[in-house]
């Protein structure tokens, strides 16, 4: 790979071999939604953005939080995109 490989043609390599091995991704996704004014999570390891917010679909409010080594985190923009694009049916 040259120097002057361009950051979006990196960023989806790496994105397919955190998909493809697993061992290699330090994040997973869980569904989140507040209950009672309770933050409640499913603490289920998906592997993917869509895997979680299907399985938040039943909640109202229901989002999607990144787990990076153990630590919940805010997604990054172009992950909430993802998650907006589904749930508002634009996912193609």
């Amino acid at each position: 790979m040259s120097p002057e490989t361009p950051a979006p043609l990196v960023k989806q390599i790496l994105t397919g071999l955190r998909y493809r091995y697993r061992s290699l991704n330090m994040v997973h996704y869980e569904a989140a939604w507040t209950d009672s004014w309770v933050c409640c999570r499913c603490f289920h390891d998906h592997p993917t953005l869509i895997d979680a917010a299907k399985c938040g679909m039943p909640q109202p409010g229901f989002y999607v939080v990144a787990v990076e080594r153990g630590e919940p985190r805010e997604l990054t923009a172009d992950e909430d995109k993802v998650v907006d694009a589904f749930r508002f049916g634009r996912f193609s």
